[in-house]
């Protein structure tokens, strides 16, 4: 017998032995072969970033440290009081997940079937398209409109009695593409009651800052079931310690994620450090200041090159080009410059640049223009 087989015969859930080798992002060790130190590449690739978080998140997680021999706090009581006191949503309908990547995993498991259908907007987020292969539910793409924004009256229409999740990003990853109250209440009030309405705000903070609104009083009058998902990873600058959560529009909804998670999901180094960078929103008001003044760089900066951005809010910017994307990526990465290209179908024209620090964007417009000349 083969190793082939006789792993595959290890494997009994037919989903994943069908699936492929599991992908992952670059960093920095997977540029090894340029023989570029670690130190010198720029990882504009994952839209961390670039600023530290705050120093009270610094202090705090250092403090956590010397109590790491216990488990946390399994109901990270203390962080959920404080996202309730921000959001105005309940403590026991805020449920906290090892980044939205968790939560994203568990809303599958939680409300699709196989045979199902989940509604997403195209290009976004690829961890949706995940969770409905595991769970054998039939991916229904819908097409942005061309500023980026998720199309709410395509995506109504495309509502069957199939449908069990709809998600809709705004800020949406990986355009940028922010939609206001109304049309999000239009998409909602066509959403039935026998699907959940997802909307991943990811990048809330940066859509907040850039004029956008806030949508839970509008999504707490829906008929229907609905979550929010929010993080620390972006405008907070804690995406490595991983936190994300769920903002719950039932105690039904919340229970059932609450089923679907590990118990000790969130480390505790993790709720101190988001607690503190909660604390400090001075420091988040810097970082998305910061972010928004390099994104209008990027972006006139791509348009001089001829590249074709959509308009952007979030910590990132996707601009297609006329030269073949994989070719440029691979040509940035060769000069330590580490940035991503889009794969979902009709996209594939699409570069992806995080928003970095003026060091970063002159560096990355620099070493583009150079390869787009050659």
């Amino acid at each position: 017998m083969s190793d082939k087989a006789g792993q595959s015969a290890t494997i009994p859930n037919a989903i994943f032995k069908a699936m492929g080798p599991p992908g992952s992002p670059s960093i920095e060790r997977d540029l090894a072969a340029t023989g570029i130190a670690a130190t010198q590449i720029r990882r504009m690739n994952l839209n961390e970033s670039p600023y530290p978080p705050s120093a009270q998140a610094i202090a705090a997680m250092q403090a956590a440290c010397s109590t790491v021999n216990y488990y946390p706090d399994p109901k990270w009581r203390d962080l959920v009081a404080a996202i309730s006191g921000e959001t105005g949503i309940a403590e026991n309908r805020i449920v906290l997940g090892n980044g939205s990547d968790e939560l994203i995993v568990n809303a599958g498991k939680i409300a699709l079937n196989p045979g199902d259908e989940m509604l997403v907007p195209v290009p976004s987020f690829p961890g949706y398209d995940k969770s409905a292969e595991i769970n054998q539910a039939a991916l229904v793409r819908v097409p942005v409109r061309q500023d980026g924004a998720p199309d709410v009256d395509a995506m109504a229409a495309a509502i069957t009695d199939k449908t069990r999740i709809v998600y809709c990003a705004t800020p949406n990853n990986p355009t940028g593409g922010l939609i206001g109250t109304a049309e999000l209440e239009r998409l909602s009030q066509a959403v039935p009651a026998s699907a959940l309405f997802i909307v991943d705000e990811a990048y809330y903070e940066f859509g907040r800052h850039a004029g956008g609104d806030d949508h839970l009083q509008m999504l707490q009058a829906r008929q229907g079931p609905w979550v929010s998902f929010r993080t620390f990873s972006k405008a907070f600058g804690l995406a490595g310690i991983r936190v994300g959560y769920a903002l719950c529009g039932s105690d039904d909804l919340a229970n059932a994620f609450q089923q679907a998670r590990s118990v000790f999901n969130v480390n505790a180094v993790a709720q101190a450090a988001a607690l503190a960078a909660l604390r400090d929103p001075d420091h988040t008001q810097w970082i998305l200041t910061q972010t928004a003044e390099e994104r209008r760089r990027l972006d006139a900066g791509l348009r001089r090159l001829g590249c074709r951005p959509f308009p952007s809010v979030g910590n990132f910017i996707a601009a297609a080009t006329d030269r073949p994307t994989a070719d440029i990526v691979a040509a940035l990465a060769a000069r330590g410059i580490m940035i991503s290209r889009l794969m979902a179908p009709g996209y594939q024209d699409y570069l992806r640049i995080t928003v970095s620090t003026a060091d970063d964007t002159d560096a990355l417009l620099a070493a583009l223009s150079d390869i787009l000349a050659a």
